[in-house]
């Protein structure tokens, strides 16, 4: 007899506390959503970094490849490689031919 009236006692408390239970559950689900989310983000804040990272060096690398685009096509050092490479002359005046569009 002592089994079916606590079994009464704890349906009746149950039944009268039902918004507690509820509103515990629902501040659970709420915490467990926080911790999902600051995780996401986390993982998000190190993804992007990674980018910042790889857009660095490729700047980097974009900035060397200027300098070295301007090196090589600097007049004298083409002239040089023309003269040595290609035994190359610059023309004299007589050989000299000028090409007009009809």
């Amino acid at each position: 007899m002592s089994n079916i009236s606590l079994h009464r006692l704890i349906g009746q408390d149950w039944r009268a506390q039902k918004w507690l239970a509820l509103m515990l559950l629902a501040c659970i689900a709420s915490a467990l959503t926080v911790v999902h989310f600051a995780h996401l983000n986390r993982q998000l804040t190190i993804a992007q970094d990674g980018l910042y990272q790889q857009r660095d060096q490729l700047d980097i690398e974009w900035r060397n490849l200027l300098l070295e685009q301007r090196a090589l096509s600097e007049h004298s050092r083409v002239e040089d490689i023309a003269r040595n490479q290609l035994q190359m002359l610059r023309p004299a005046g007589e050989q000299d031919v000028a090409v007009t569009q009809p």
